[in-house]
């Protein structure tokens, strides 16, 4: 039986029994309207300090919507671009608040959160294709965002930190925006399912290892065996050249390993990578940072590394 932290504990408790209040998803959109229902009920408000702005980025045939969280006293200073879990099949930049907004609070800085489209009706690449879109927008268009172009960081959590690794290679194999930083939350990397982790915590209260399965099939429209790297970075020959990493993950997720193993390759190409493993937390254990000292203790930490790493003030 798997240890949590009290806070954990607490957290799993107070969602498990809103999601009985919920239908059971079966479809993709039941998925998103159960997210969507348990963030508003575990919403906070925005803090003083910050303005949130919601806009468009305007690409070929599309919008893509962010949401921008701006400290009200920042002159010119860096930009972090945080993309949301959801399994590639649900989450949004309003489910994901807890998260853009925790990550700007303790890096004290401007946070950009993206709406990429959802699978199965956008599947591989359309996600990683809007993700890299917004990173390059962001750096064509830091004069008008008040942000140092040079100073930009790219992260996610679980199937965003997938998209964050892949606009990552896609930044240096098309030589495209700098990126300085970039952190990985608990991020699904590759399809497979047989690791330690995914053995061990088939179970974890909010992610199996079913849900990874079927997140993966949507995905890549049941492809599980892609070469493609910016759908599985995992699968990359390559990881030299990248920018410095944080990868935090939880001890008793099926995705542990991903992060752990994709954080030792890193090392091994001489990336600098700090791979921090969180005790007693579970998948998701970031949108739990008002009720576990160990989830606000990891915001925490995690902030200061981004605000290190792009000179932050």
């Amino acid at each position: 039986m798997a240890e949590f932290e009290a806070g954990i504990e607490e957290y799993v408790r107070r969602v498990q029994a809103a999601l009985k209040t919920l239908p059971a998803p079966e479809t993709p959109e039941d998925h998103r309207e159960q997210r969507e229902a348990l963030s508003e009920i575990f919403a906070v408000p925005y803090p003083e300090t910050f303005s949130v702005a919601d806009r468009y980025i305007h690409a070929p045939g599309r919008l893509i919507p962010i949401r921008i969280y701006r400290p009200k006293d920042q002159a010119r200073g860096p930009a972090i671009l945080f993309f949301h879990g959801g399994g590639f099949v649900s989450g949004s930049i309003h489910t994901h608040d807890v998260y853009a907004l925790g990550i700007a609070e303790s890096a004290g800085a401007q946070v950009i959160s993206v709406n990429y489209r959802l699978a199965p009706e956008n599947p591989h690449p359309a996600a990683a294709d809007d993700c890299y879109f917004a990173l390059s927008w962001v750096a064509e268009n830091a004069d008008r965002l008040g942000i140092d172009g040079a100073r930009i960081a790219v992260g996610g959590d679980s199937a965003g930190g997938n998209l964050a690794a892949a606009c990552a290679l896609m930044a240096r194999d098309k030589k495209g925006p700098g990126i300085k930083y970039q952190y990985l939350i608990f991020p699904m990397l590759d399809t497979d399912f047989d690791t330690p982790s995914y053995i061990a915590n088939s179970e974890d209260p909010f992610l199996s290892r079913e849900d990874c399965i079927y997140y993966w099939r949507t995905y890549l429209q049941n492809e599980f065996d892609t070469p493609d790297a910016y759908a599985a970075p995992m699968r990359t020959a390559d990881l030299s050249n990248l920018p410095p990493a944080y990868i935090l993950t939880a001890e008793h997720d099926p995705l542990r390993d991903d992060g752990e193993r994709y954080g030792e390759r890193l090392i091994e190409a001489g990336v600098p990578t700090t791979i921090r493993r969180a005790p007693g937390t579970i998948h998701g254990f970031v949108r739990a940072r008002f009720i576990s000292k160990v989830a606000a203790e990891e915001v925490e930490a995690l902030g200061r590394a981004i605000r290190e790493a792009l000179e932050a003030d």
